[in-house]
């Protein structure tokens, strides 16, 4: 799931980019992406251990299917987290 890194990464500089445009000089819009896409792959490894450990049974179907599902709800969360950032920064004034 380092597909959250690279989209973070993408996000950042689009995010860095547009807010210099607009006459904001600061680095905290391009750090949002960032730590939220390393702070949701951080929560993805956490849950799918405790959920893996939770389960204890290796031939559980839920075994073999909880971590696309959990990769896919984080992966969702990720878009919908740096969408609303992203109408934010739309609607900053010009300085």
């Amino acid at each position: 799931m380092w597909i959250f890194t690279l989209l973070s990464i993408i996000a950042a500089a689009q995010f860095y980019r547009t807010t210099q445009q607009r006459g904001y000089h600061s680095l905290r819009f391009a750090l949002y992406p960032i730590i939220v896409g390393n702070g949701l792959l951080l929560f993805t490894y956490a849950a799918k251990w405790i959920f893996s450990t939770a389960v204890g049974n290796q031939d559980s179907p839920w075994q073999k299917i909880h971590g696309p599902v959990i990769d896919l709800l984080a992966l969702i969360a990720l878009f919908t987290l740096l969408a609303k950032a992203w109408k934010q920064i739309q609607q900053l004034p010009p300085r």
